[in-house]
This record gives C-alpha cells, sequence and structure tokens, in this order.
C-alpha cells in the first residue's frame, strides 16, 4: 500500500522507532426502507489513514478520511514534532514482526443492490405476514480493506466483511419489534426470519398489562444478553482496570457469575463479523478466555498494558485501551420459550437500548427495554408490558443467572459494538423500575 510506504519512510528517516500506519478503505451499499418502503440506496467508497507514534513516554495518533499520501506523510510529520517539543519518559517498544496469520482467511461480500432490494423486500413481506403494519430499518453490506505497518516490522492486510439486516415492524396500536441478524455473507441472512421476528414481537404486544416495578425474574433474549455480557468484555481491557473504571478491578481468579456463564473473545473464528487475523499493532490474534464458569481467568492488553503488568500481550490492541473483538458465550439447553416456561412468572425482555452507567467501578447501570416486553405467568404470555427501565449492576445480573438457552446468535447493532453470539438467559430478580420515556 502507497501511503503506508510513505509514512513508513517518512518514520525512518525522522528517526521515529515506535510508529505504526493503518489505512482502511471501506466499500458499502447501504439500503434504507421506512414504511415498508425503501428510501435510501447509496454506495460509498471511503479511505481513512490513522497513524500512531508513541515516543518520549508519550502517546500521539490520529485518523484522516483522505486517500493522500502527501497529507497522510504531512500528518505524521507534525505529530512527531509535536511529541518532541513535550516531554521525557520510557518508551515501551511495539512488538517487533514480521508475524506469522493463520486461522483467518477471508474474502469479500458482492456489493450486489438488486439482491439487497430483494432481501429487504422479503423481510418486509414477512414481517407483514406476521402481523405488522409497516417497517422500518436498513440492510448494510460492507468490505473493510485494511493495510497495516509498524516500525518493529510488522506488515499485515485482510479483507473483513460485514453484512448486518436490522428492522423494527410497528403495528397500528404503537406497539413494535425489532428483528437483526448479521454475518459476512448475504447467505448468512435469513431474511424471512428476520422479518418474522419483527412483525411477531410487535404483534404479541399489542394488548398490555400493569405491573409494578421491582424485582422479577427475568428471561432476556440474545439482543439484551449480549449487551450485558458485552461490557464484561470491554471491561476486561487491563487500561480500563487501571483506570478504576471496571467492575472486574481487583478481580482476577474471583468468582464475578454463574457458574453457568463462560465468555472468550475470540476473533480466529472464520466467518464471523469479529473475525480478525490482527491486532491493532499487528500482533496475531487468538482466542482469550475472560470467563470460565463464572470465573474471571485473565484480562485483555496490548503491549504497553502488558508491559507495565510483567506478561504477555494477548493480541488485543487497541493503540490506547485493548478491548474484544469477537465475543463468544458458552451455550445452554432450550430456547427463550423453554426458559419462558422454567420461569414461570416474570418478564421476556426482548430488546434495550442506551445503557448506561451511573457507576462504572460497581457496575451500577440502566437501560432501557425497547420494542415488546412480555409479562409470564404460568409459563404463558399475559400481555405486553410498557414504560419500565432495568437499573441494576451487572455484577447481580451475572451472579443470578438461572439458566442459559442454546439458543445462540450473533448481535451487532449500535448498541452492541462487539459482535457476540449470545444465547438467551434465565436471570433472577432483576431489578426494574419505572421509565419516564
Amino acid at each position: 500500500m502507497t501511503i503506508n510506504h510513505d509514512v513508513m519512510a517518512c518514520f525512518r528517516r525522522l528517526g521515529v522507532e515506535n510508529g505504526l500506519v493503518t489505512t482502511i478503505r471501506n466499500e458499502e451499499a447501504l439500503l434504507r426502507f421506512s414504511n415498508d418502503r425503501m428510501t435510501v440506496a447509496d454506495l460509498i467508497d471511503k479511505t481513512t489513514v490513522s497513524i500512531f507514534i508513541r515516543e518520549r513516554g508519550r502517546k500521539a495518533a490520529t485518523t484522516i478520511g483522505a486517500d493522500d499520501t502527501d497529507k497522510a506523510v504531512a500528518v505524521a510529520e507534525s505529530l512527531v514534532k509535536e511529541l518532541r517539543r513535550h516531554g521525557e519518559g520510557e518508551d515501551v517498544p511495539l512488538p517487533p514482526g514480521p508475524f506469522m496469520y493463520q486461522g483467518v482467511k477471508t474474502s469479500a461480500v458482492a456489493l450486489d443492490m438488486d439482491s439487497m432490494a430483494d432481501m429487504v423486500a422479503q423481510a418486509v413481506d414477512s414481517a407483514r405476514s406476521s402481523g405488522a403494519s409497516r417497517s422500518a430499518g436498513s440492510l448494510r453490506v460492507a468490505n473493510g480493506h485494511v493495510w497495516l505497518s509498524t516500525t518493529a516490522g510488522a506488515e499485515a492486510q485482510a479483507v473483513l466483511p460485514e453484512v448486518e439486516l436490522s428492522m423494527r415492524s410497528f403495528t397500528e396500536e404503537g406497539s413494535s419489534g425489532h428483528g437483526l441478524m448479521v454475518g459476512t455473507s448475504l447467505d448468512d441472512i435469513d431474511t424471512a426470519k428476520v422479518g418474522e421476528e419483527a412483525g411477531g414481537y410487535a404483534h404479541r404486544s399489542r394488548r398490555t398489562v400493569e405491573i409494578e416495578p421491582g424485582r422479577h425474574d427475568a428471561v432476556l433474549a440474545p439482543m439484551v444478553f449480549a449487551d450485558i455480557v458485552s461490557q464484561v468484555g470491554t471491561m476486561a481491557s487491563q487500561f480500563y482496570v487501571d483506570m478504576g473504571m471496571s467492575f472486574l478491578q481487583d478481580k482476577e481468579g474471583e468468582q464475578i457469575a454463574s457458574p453457568l456463564l463462560s465468555l472468550d473473545d475470540d476473533p480466529t473464528r472464520g466467518g464471523t463479523l469479529g473475525q480478525r487475523p490482527f491486532d491493532d499493532e499487528g500482533v496475531p490474534t487468538r482466542c482469550n478466555r475472560i470467563l470460565e464458569k463464572g470465573v474471571l481467568r485473565g484480562l485483555l492488553h496490548n503491549s504497553q498494558t502488558a508491559h507495565a503488568h510483567n506478561v504477555e500481550t494477548t493480541g488485543n490492541a487497541g493503540l490506547i485501551a485493548p478491548h474484544p473483538f469477537n465475543l463468544v458465550i458458552g451455550k445452554g439447553k432450550g430456547d427463550i420459550d423453554t426458559l419462558a416456561e422454567e420461569m414461570g412468572e416474570g418478564l421476556v425482555v426482548t430488546n434495550v437500548w442506551y445503557l448506561r452507567y451511573q457507576n462504572h467501578a460497581t457496575g451500577e447501570f440502566s437501560v432501557i427495554p425497547r420494542d415488546a416486553v412480555f409479562y409470564v405467568k404460568d409459563g404463558s404470555v399475559q400481555g405486553a408490558v410498557r414504560n419500565l427501565r432495568i437499573s441494576d449492576s451487572i455484577p447481580s445480573i451475572l451472579t443470578n443467572i438461572e439458566s442459559l438457552g442454546s439458543d445462540r446468535r450473533w448481535v451487532r447493532w449500535w448498541e452492541v459494538d462487539t459482535p457476540t453470539y449470545s444465547p438467551s438467559a434465565l436471570v433472577h430478580g432483576v431489578r426494574f423500575t419505572r421509565s419516564t420515556l
């Protein structure tokens, strides 16, 4: 890649020992639809260049949105100049390459607008057949072409395909449901199932019932459980632990969750949205166990946090904060309906949004149930419930898991940043408060 080559030449000329450049060309086809009609069809081709330097105990990083070698070199020169005006300190070297990359082989997905339009139409028809009055959402297909170079000798490139169909369906009574499916090819998306889920949830939640806020047993659908457990992956970053912003601080080796819960970060899984052969420092990725039967087994490192704690990097850079790429939750038995029957009485939460922390160190948070929430008694749905909020703590929910389903599915959307392979979960005594929205 010409940009990387020229920025590396700039680093050598200026004597930069710890620098890297990543060029990403993103090709994307996007269809948006509203009221069952397509409203936006867009083809995007955008290149970004990220430059990072670590020198004199300080770091500098920037990203520019341009396919312009001269501009990238000028930005690199500016970063070096600014760093050298400030500070003296220990330099942590970037991991020495070159590296061998194995296990993840990817290829680009076709950006076929006609096929995408057919998929949207099929999803909309399925939602209507399932009882919805109208639907809205988006189908996104993209290929990220990544080139990475470091002054430590790492050279890597990959193609990272993504496909995401997300839709919400509505009824005349104001009820709604969300359907979601992600993958790395168009064949991964079952459009009829997405529409059936969104339309079915909307249709079944037309009739409402009232319940009092308080602690209720709850079945959390994969989209909800993924949101909560992905917080564990994020907070397993050694950076956030060191900052005092993680509820996992001083918990390594301790039982922090139900023995039913195991969690891996595994970007080596081919054909998955979070697959990746190398991290942001060019280190080969690997499967890292975060939770094993509820015990916190390890935290995630880049080269700098690893140096500070006298361990090896786990291949999870983040240049500033290490982070997970592809979270995998262990499976249980049965599906969401089986768990609801096992629960007997409580709530089934199908979707949430706006998870916000009141206290990162203790894991106290709130999140708003979105779309269908069902009240179940004697194992059968009595009606839908509205205007509730989950106000609890991540550690409390983790320790109160009573059952996991076998209905794992990949979840990634704007509420769940890290692709997460999640089942449904039955959780005892989740705290619900009254929402003001």
